[in-house]
């Protein structure tokens, strides 16, 4: 395990401390929990996030103006993606 400082409000600290009393367990053990938890709780929108903005940059690709190919929706994975055309 590695050793790291960081500065929190007293607020937090009082906090965490009446937890940690609470469930009788060590503040540096309540506080590792509580990182895991906020963790995964924050990365899964930060994954999303990216998909959408990828998306949206593929999506621009897409032609909306001008002469747009008749077989559009037919074939939108060939346009958009660049799979196998359908006849």
């Amino acid at each position: 395990m590695l050793r790291i400082n960081i500065y929190i409000p007293e607020d937090l600290n009082h906090q965490l401390g009446l937890v940690a009393r609470s469930i009788g367990q060590k503040k540096a053990e309540v506080f590792r929990t509580a990182i895991r938890a906020g963790l995964k709780t924050i990365q899964p929108k930060s994954i999303s996030a990216l998909n959408l903005v990828n998306f949206a940059k593929e999506a621009e690709k897409i032609p909306t103006k001008g002469r747009i190919p008749k077989d559009i929706i037919k074939n939108l994975d060939y346009y958009t993606w660049g799979g196998k055309k359908r006849d």
